[in-house]
């Protein structure tokens, strides 16, 4: 039975609703352009980072289907309760992405 609130949109199961090639491509993407770091981030969250990858010659996919691949790429998360996700991922490599799309 699904909760009255449940939205799937914004949970991390929305990447499976991807098909294997857009979760290919988006767990590619992660994995070459955010690199792990031990601590929280507090300055970047999974819609933002979501956004990145659109802007970069990803596709269009909602805030629980980069959740999801954050997980499947092994990044932290700091409050699996919030809206929107703070992982454990380098400013400096998000400062990156920013200059190539910019």
């Amino acid at each position: 039975m699904v909760e009255p609130n449940y939205d799937r949109y914004n949970q991390p199961e929305a990447f499976d609703d991807l098909t294997s090639k857009e979760q290919k491509h988006l767990t590619d993407w992660i994995k070459n352009n955010i690199a792990p770091i031990k601590s929280f981030n507090t300055r970047q969250t999974s819609y933002g980072l979501k956004h990145r990858f659109e802007d970069d010659g990803g596709f269009y996919i909602g805030n629980g289907a980069f959740k999801g691949a954050m997980l499947a790429c092994g990044f932290k998360v700091k409050d699996k309760s919030a809206k929107n996700w703070v992982f454990n991922v380098s400013e400096k490599s998000i400062k990156i992405i920013r200059n190539r799309i910019q």
